[in-house]
């Protein structure tokens, strides 16, 4: 098990009359929650604290109920059910917000955007719906995770230039919050963990304020060497006017923990992930969508010998070859040899289809693979990655008939 070390700052706006956000953190839970209330007049602050107090008490049940089914809950499985409970807690906690709506006018114009990370093992589902984010520093780089529900970023979409769509009046607004009129579907997406990984969740307050890549290199910087950070809190409120918070939360390596994930998983995640981009289906996917899509990939781990594929069988995954060598072979006829970071078998990702080539083990090896299954439920939660899917696919296919046909002309 990966060490959780975290820390959290919340810091009143330089232009408000008292701060809406609301922080939840909990390292033995592994839940971290951010709420930024956006309504005026004190219901932005009943709205924010509303939905973390919801979320952190379904969050933690659900953690109960996870240690009772301890040996069925295991790599895909545990994150597919993850993935469930966060979507029915956004759900529920809206329920609640909506229900009280009813009843009490304050919270009928109650409003706040939410962000979440809950972390399992050394997985986690990362759930959010406005504008705060989530940064993610691995191996000297940061990656932003989240995209955010605000009308920037649908204006940027349309093709508006960064300088004019920041000047548009509809830029500050959210196109999805937590509210009774409000709610969306949130954004939930899968990622593994490694030792030395560093996470910050933030509000718009505090990425607003860092606007320059020098600030936001200097930012990063202090936190990663565990800095405290409430010099750069209070800098950020009183640059951006708005209530700035903060949670950092950096993943140690310490001996045991990391002897047993070397042991079990035999690939770091950032290796998965580089993996995944190696293949030509992800050609279009950006590092997260990467990230989700390594998050679901299992391990398995095959001796010399070993068949991993029988012709003629039916597909129901791809492969991804990360250590060893495997030999394809078709009605007994030697065809080819894959080496690390090739793929094959991805036709099964399409549709149910009969293999068409036997693939042995030259020597041990370990595979990643990807089920058919667990591709359509991320597909169902972020339909943009269906897209980049199969127009990569599609040119795959297209570039195979290509050399087959160059093939069958040159032996004429």
């Amino acid at each position: 098990m990966i060490q959780l070390k975290s820390a959290a700052l919340t810091q009143q706006g330089s232009r408000h009359v008292q701060n809406d956000d609301s922080i939840f953190t909990h390292e033995q839970e592994g839940i971290y929650i951010i709420c930024d209330g956006v309504s005026e007049g004190g219901q932005g602050k009943l709205a924010s604290e509303l939905i973390t107090k919801v979320i952190q008490e379904k969050l933690i049940k659900a953690n109960s109920e996870f240690k009772k089914n301890e040996s069925l809950l295991i790599g895909t499985k545990r994150l597919q059910a993850m993935q469930e409970v966060m979507q029915n807690v956004f759900a529920e906690a809206q329920s609640t917000l909506s229900g009280l709506a009813q009843k009490n006018p304050f919270y009928k114009v109650a409003a706040t955007t939410c962000i979440v990370l809950w972390f399992n093992g050394r997985f986690a589902i990362l759930g959010h719906i406005g504008d705060s984010r989530a940064y993610l520093f691995r191996a000297g780089k940061l990656y932003q995770l989240t995209r955010d529900h605000s009308g920037l970023d649908e204006l940027i979409k349309m093709g508006m230039p960064m300088d004019v769509a920041l000047k548009s009046p509809l830029a500050r607004s959210l196109t999805r919050a937590f509210g009774n009129a409000q709610f969306n579907q949130p954004d939930l997406l899968k990622i593994e963990f490694e030792p030395n990984d560093s996470l910050f969740l933030c509000t718009d307050g505090v990425y607003t304020a860092l606007n320059t890549p020098q600030t936001m290199t200097a930012f990063v910087h202090d936190l990663i060497q565990e800095l405290p950070m409430k010099t750069w809190i209070e800098k950020c409120a009183k640059t951006s006017g708005d209530d700035s918070s903060l949670i950092q939360i950096h993943f140690k390596n310490d001996e045991i923990s990391d002897k047993k994930v070397v042991h079990t998983t035999e690939i770091k995640a950032s290796d998965r992930i580089h993996l995944v981009g190696k293949t030509p289906l992800s050609k279009y996917m950006d590092y997260v969508q990467q990230t989700h899509i390594a998050a679901i990939c299992e391990i398995e781990k095959f001796k010399a010998g070993d068949t991993v594929i029988k012709e003629g069988d039916e597909g129901d995954c791809m492969y991804i070859l990360a250590k060893g060598k495997m030999n394809i072979e078709s009605k007994g006829k030697m065809l080819k040899e894959y080496l690390p970071d090739s793929f094959f078998g991805e036709i099964a990702l399409v549709q149910k289809s009969k293999r068409t080539a036997t693939v042995i083990a030259k020597e041990d090896s370990v595979l990643l693979s990807l089920l058919r299954s667990d591709l359509e439920e991320v597909f169902k939660k972020d339909p943009s990655i269906e897209t980049r899917f199969y127009k990569a696919m599609l040119e795959t296919v297209l570039d195979r008939v290509v050399t087959l046909s160059a093939q069958v002309i040159g032996a004429k």
